[in-house]
């Protein structure tokens, strides 16, 4: 809600959409006029100087034009807004903290500070969509910070609507956790947590067969757009609701670690595939042959080398499961 100083009600998620304090629409022609209060917007009372405000909107121009734009551009919203929203002290340029309401500000403070249910619901709803979904300039200063906040706005989402869900289900609220999965899944294709999860309450709303058909969409997602299979668990769920027989599966999750002597200490070693050739994963300072499978991602990443040849994975002396040395004994490579 906006504060009785507040003139502009500024909504960046999902799309540009600004109102005044009347109720009308803020009507801005100039699209990098837009842009410009956007930005502004994204920090209020922040100040910006207008170099970096002409090299982010107008760099494919000489300075001296892109400052004449930028003058147009503040003098554009300047007319627009009344009275002034904007603070100009000297080469710096910023909006009045007071002078707007911006969803993303409030979705950013309300996902931090959420300690309910209905409050982190409510501020998840915040985010209607991508930072400025369908904005581009073709500027590249513009269009490269644009995908940095994106994302990072995106991953608070993410991590909002994950938080949620668990809450959601430990409240048995089965509903409400599965519209809070569904968001998840839009928003997250790939998430196959997400997709477990989504499976289990269709399961226990006795709705078998969608639970069946979301294992089919994150399967077909996956191969889509990273070409690999789901992950084990996913897949053992999927045939634990069909009704089947557990499947042995080709590749175990964890080979056997197996141990060589090498002087006087034993390396801790593992063999996946068939050669030749053989490849061999020379690790960084820190690993462990067996939590490496652990991760699906790696894991899916090392039996894509082991269907070329033989993989051989390693502790180096001193790391993971192969014996401790003395510091001046570990290895340097």
């Amino acid at each position: 809600m906006a504060s009785a100083m507040t003139q502009l009600s500024i909504r960046l998620l999902g799309g540009f959409h600004a109102q005044l304090d009347s109720g009308r629409p803020l009507t801005i022609r100039r699209k990098k006029a837009q842009a410009l209060l956007a930005y502004l917007a994204l920090h209020p009372g922040q100040p910006r100087s207008r170099d970096a405000l002409a090299s982010l909107l107008w760099s494919g121009t000489a300075d001296e034009q892109a400052r004449h734009s930028l003058r147009q551009s503040l003098f554009a919203l300047r007319q627009a807004i009344t009275p002034d929203p904007l603070v100009m002290e000297g080469e710096r340029v910023a909006l009045r903290e007071d002078a707007a309401c911006v969803d993303t500000a409030a979705f950013e403070r309300g996902v931090t500070t959420a300690s309910t249910r209905e409050t982190l619901r409510e501020a998840a709803a915040l985010y209607r969509g991508e930072l400025l979904e369908g904005v581009r300039l073709d500027e590249a200063p513009f269009d490269d910070w644009l995908a940095a906040e994106r994302h990072r706005l995106r991953e608070l989402a993410v991590g909002a609507l994950e938080k949620l869900l668990a809450m959601d289900v430990e409240a048995a609220a089965l509903d409400a956790a599965t519209e809070t999965a569904l968001r998840l899944v839009a928003l997250d294709p790939l998430r196959e947590s997400a997709h477990r999860s989504l499976m289990d309450l269709h399961l226990r709303q006795g709705r078998r067969t969608a639970a069946l058909r979301q294992y089919q969409r994150c399967a077909e997602s996956l191969r889509r757009e990273l070409g690999v299979e789901p992950e084990a668990a996913t897949t053992r769920r999927y045939r634990e609701i069909l009704g089947d027989e557990p499947v042995a599966d080709a590749h175990p999750a964890t080979p056997t670690t197996r141990y060589v002597r090498s002087g006087d200490v034993n390396l801790a070693y593992q063999v996946i595939g068939d050669g030749p050739p053989d490849l061999v994963l020379v690790p960084g300072w820190v690993s462990n042959v067996e939590c490496f499978w652990e991760e699906p991602r790696v894991a899916r990443f090392l039996r894509k080398l082991a269907g070329i040849g033989r993989l051989i994975l390693f502790d180096k002396r001193g790391t993971g499961l192969s014996d401790r040395v003395r510091v001046d004994a570990l290895p340097t490579l």
